[in-house]
């Protein structure tokens, strides 16, 4: 299992305690890891949708598979050449799974 980023981590933690979510510690640690996962897929779809699309098309026909079969450290040159501003891909995310989470769950 890869370490997950202390940061989003803390982030989800605060998001189920804003949520008032009462949970057994190992149940809390399986929805933390849970939930990292889908927060991670919706930053790659969405780091994704920001590339050209010449540079999409290419990409989601190299890695048809999906973003499980993608190693991270490939990606990231590509990310870094064409994505301008992933801070704020990043931060529009977390806002977007925030929202999703506390109005879902």
């Amino acid at each position: 299992m890869d370490p997950r980023n202390p940061y989003i981590e803390e982030f989800l933690r605060a998001l189920i305690k804003r949520k008032g979510e009462k949970l057994e510690p190992d149940v809390l640690e399986r929805l933390v890891e849970s939930l990292n996962r889908l927060l991670e897929n919706m930053v790659g779809r969405n780091m994704i949708a920001a590339l050209p699309e010449d540079v999409r098309r290419a990409f989601v026909s190299q890695y048809d598979k999906g973003s499980r079969d993608v190693d991270p450290a490939q990606l990231s040159p590509v990310f870094d050449k064409y994505i301008d501003d992933p801070a704020k891909i990043m931060a529009d995310t977390l806002r977007e799974f925030a929202g999703l989470y506390c109005k879902n769950r």
